[in-house]
């Protein structure tokens, strides 16, 4: 046989096989768990959302840049800048590339390899069978040396007759879709970091302000109570009590400036820089604005776009699929091997016809005993994709109470701004008749600073309820979005 028919007879045993292969895939088939009909997340007793304030619409489409809801072009440019640099995406990105090259390694059922090599052999005859009888009055070497020189390759095709190796092939895929679902969870976490330090810097700043004036108010009380001490109106006890309420006020300034400063240092981690090499925007009040209306995602929608309930549906998708790698491992294997090989004592012959040798032929596997091994394997893939199935339901669930939870909150941020708003009314109210009564003598000095007192308590406490309720707003965000295809491509790209 020439070495063209060799070549053709090994090519046609492995489409042989390519076509005797992938007959039976044993092991379940994955099925993407129910989805729920539900249109709302209200838990019976829940309070319905109709306080005037933040509004939210289920069923509305959240957009992808959810931050962009707030209006703010120095968030815009903060994210854009966290979103291209952060050492947080560029690690994630760098487990899914893992993910994706240990999928690569898997290989495919057909392998073939090139071989070529020289020797120097001994050959043992008498292995061969060849011997020679003594007393011949002569001496013949039994096991001579030669150079060896050697060219050719293999091929090996896994017949897979039972699909253990495609269904290894399909855990690994879907181990990269699980990595790719915490790539979209890191950005998540990533976009909401840089939100609320934006906002912590933004309260800092609001409660700077806040607690500044106070303390010029507390100045001027402290003044006027002076004269009126000078005048005889006022005692020195009374003097120092606002002396004492002035202090007071100032000393809260610097922890509102650390807080200002511990937010802007972690601003710079998020973004990849080191303090030292960021300036980032200032933002106060002025600086953005709180969405009139948040779009909230049905629940149905919510399983296919979240990253933690799509990760753990990947990682119920890769225990599916591993039970029917340990299943096939119960059956026989068969794998075919075929070699072409050109052998020669010297290179000038190793290319001749009488120098081709070839093999082709069929390898079996079959398991016989493994001391309950296998099926105990087997029985551990099953308790495995048992307790995925498990961990995927209960991350549905808290999914579904967290958006519950905020919904909630915030119409309970609405209540309470309404009647902080109608507090600090009330306050300022209280304090312009205090005023009066005190520069008309009827009330003491004691009694003008407790008016003054409760109504800078209640301004802060609106201010600290306004920024309360941006953060529900991120946290609402954040609980609903998912993450717009590509976001994160261009800089995977990069890093490659």
């Amino acid at each position: 046989m020439s070495r063209l028919q060799t070549l053709r007879s090994l090519m046609t045993g492995v489409c042989v096989a390519s076509v005797l292969a992938g007959c039976t895939t044993v092991g379940p088939n994955f099925h993407a768990p129910q989805v729920p009909t539900s249109d709302h997340y209200a838990q019976p007793g829940d309070e319905p959302i109709r306080t005037p304030g933040l509004e939210t619409r289920v069923g509305d489409k959240v957009i992808g840049d959810w931050w962009t809801l707030f209006k703010s072009p120095g968030l815009n440019e903060l994210m854009r800048e966290a979103i291209a640099n952060s050492p947080t995406l560029e690690q994630a990105r760098a487990k899914l590339a893992q993910a994706r090259d240990a999928g690569g390694a898997q290989g495919g059922l057909l392998t073939s390899d090139f071989t070529a090599g020289a020797k120097r052999e001994q050959i043992n005859l008498n292995s061969f069978g060849f011997s020679f009888p003594k007393g011949l009055g002569f001496s013949i070497p039994t096991n001579p040396d030669f150079n060896l020189y050697s060219i050719g390759g293999t091929v090996s095709y896994n017949l897979d007759l039972f699909g253990g190796q495609r269904r290894l092939r399909e855990s690994l895929q879907a181990q990269t879709d699980e990595q790719a679902r915490e790539l979209d969870a890191a950005y998540l976490t990533l976009t909401g970091n840089v939100v609320k330090q934006v906002l912590t810097i933004a309260d800092a700043n609001i409660q700077m302000a806040a607690l500044k004036d106070i303390a010029a108010e507390d100045q001027r009380d402290l003044d006027m109570i002076v004269r009126a001490r000078n005048a005889g109106g006022a005692s020195d006890a009374d003097v120092e009590a606002a002396r004492g309420q002035l202090a007071t006020d100032a000393s809260q300034i610097p922890a509102q400036k650390q807080r200002w400063v511990a937010a802007r240092h972690a601003l710079a981690v998020l973004v990849g820089k080191s303090p030292t090499d960021f300036n980032p925007p200032d933002f106060d009040a002025n600086s953005g604005s709180l969405p009139a209306s948040l779009p909230v995602s049905l629940p149905s929608t919510l399983i296919h776009e979240r990253p933690d309930i799509l990760e753990a549906e990947a990682k119920l998708h890769a225990a599916t699929a591993e039970i029917g790698v340990a299943t096939a491992d119960l059956y026989p294997k068969i794998t075919l091997n075929a070699s072409l090989n050109q052998d020669s004592l010297t290179p000038q012959s190793i290319f001749s016809k009488t120098a081709t040798s070839w093999a082709f032929g069929p390898a079996l596997t079959l398991p016989i005993f493994h001391s309950g091994e296998l099926h105990a394997r087997k029985r551990e893939a099953d308790d495995a994709a048992r307790a995925e199935l498990a961990a995927y339901e209960e991350t549905v669930l808290e999914a579904f109470a967290q958006v519950d939870d905020i919904l909630q909150s915030i119409e309970h941020d609405n209540q309470t701004y309404a009647e902080q708003t109608k507090a600090l009314d009330a306050a300022e109210q209280r304090v312009q008749m205090a005023r009066r009564g005190f520069a008309a003598g009827g009330i003491s000095a004691r009694q003008l600073l407790s008016a003054e007192q409760a109504q800078r308590r209640a301004r802060l406490a609106l201010q600290n309820e306004g920024t309360g309720r941006y953060s529900d707003a991120a946290l609402l965000m954040l609980a609903v979005a998912g993450v717009p295809k590509g976001a994160t491509d261009g800089a995977e790209t990069a890093a490659k």
